[in-house]
């Protein structure tokens, strides 16, 4: 946009007001005039939380209550996704340049693909982070007392499936959960709030302090336990995905790969180590 001669330069004048509306799933972009984005965004939830609602009350039902609740947890992600959105809509609103700003312009679709393009999984930065997620599973199993090659069913979504359906179903849920926090968290925690605050006190200190928030984040595990653990592996985590998305010049498409095949490979490898306590603590049963 033109900054006419003698008019001050552009400002954020609707990102802090967007932002606030963003906190209703849809309602940033409804009130930047995109109604079908934000009525996307809506159409998108709804559906999640009535599955999310269902699951609830059927794993109460089965007595299930440790099992994740995918549905939920994919509608959270999709909510920070639409901040992420409104965020950058909300800066060209106001007649900004997103990349001279560091904020990454990719459109939403290609960052949901970026995980399985070869210029980012072959990678050494993605491939060791998916490593590290096999890793930190098989350090986690080290006590395992059961494999997958002992499950005789498993409980998962509000079914009762056999071994070879359960894992079937395990990993659609890994993948799916993978995919939209590898996407949505990046785009939040890197593509908003370390940008943000490299803005306001330089990358060094964007870094650190992005990176510190992004443990706090993490201080509930799935369960809703508190983890200390988690924590300190979110920091570095955080770390090592913010020092990529410096050296990517403010691109997210290769820290959401890392960060998904980091999150695949180690609920992947969970479930296969140690099935009964894996990250979305679904109910396994054994045969011997």
């Amino acid at each position: 946009m033109a900054n006419p001669a003698g008019a001050p330069p552009p400002g954020k004048d609707r990102l802090q007001p967007a932002l606030r509306w963003a906190l209703i799933p849809g309602a940033g972009h409804f009130y930047l005039g995109e109604p079908k984005a934000g009525a996307a965004y809506v159409a998108t939830l709804l559906p999640l939380v009535g599955a999310g609602i269902w699951l609830d009350e059927r794993n109460q039902e089965l007595q299930r209550d440790d099992e994740a609740n995918i549905f939920w947890l994919l509608a959270l992600k999709e909510w920070e996704l639409s901040i992420f959105t409104t965020y950058r809509n909300a800066l060209r609103a106001d007649g900004l340049d997103l990349r001279a700003m560091g904020v990454d312009d990719t459109p939403v679709s290609d960052l949901f693909i970026a995980p399985f393009r070869k210029e980012n999984y072959r990678q050494p930065s993605v491939i060791l982070a998916g490593l590290l997620g096999m890793a930190s599973a098989v350090f986690d199993a080290r006590h395992a007392r059961n494999d997958f090659g002992d499950i005789s069913r498993v409980g998962i979504l509000g079914a009762d499936a056999n071994q070879e359906w359960g894992a079937a179903l395990y990993g659609v849920d890994a993948f799916a959960l993978s995919l939209a926090a590898g996407v949505s968290e990046e785009a939040t925690w890197r593509g908003i709030i370390q940008n943000e605050l490299e803005l306001t006190v330089g990358p060094r200190w964007g870094l650190w302090s992005a990176s510190g928030l992004f443990g706090a984040a993490h201080v509930l595990d799935l369960d809703g336990d508190l983890s200390g653990e988690r924590v300190l592996v979110a920091t570095l985590a955080g770390l090592y995905l913010g020092k990529m998305y410096q050296r990517e010049e403010h691109r997210l498409a290769r820290p959401i790969a890392a960060h998904f095949w980091f999150n695949f490979a180690a609920m992947m490898t969970a479930f296969a180590l140690d099935p009964e306590d894996t990250p979305l603590g679904v109910k396994v049963s054994f045969g011997f």
